[in-house]
């Protein structure tokens, strides 16, 4: 994964977790280890909400589609 993921500050507003598994391209950890990016054949999920994640959310959607 790239260092995009790394140490950022990402904003999650959600109750519930995806635990890791063999998909997982980031983990989170707060109070408990969990996935905040799975990427399976073409598809790519992310646990946050890139789009009120500031600086580090428009790193991880240009990321995404390439930009950078």
């Amino acid at each position: 994964a790239s260092d995009v993921y790394k140490r950022q500050h990402y904003y999650f507003a959600n109750s519930y977790y995806a635990e890791g598994s063999l998909e997982t391209a980031a983990i989170t950890d707060y109070k408990v280890t969990m996935s905040s990016v799975v990427i399976k054949n073409n598809f790519i999920g992310c646990q946050f909400h890139p789009e009120k994640s500031s600086v580090a959310g428009e790193q991880f959607l240009d990321y995404f589609l390439g930009l950078k």
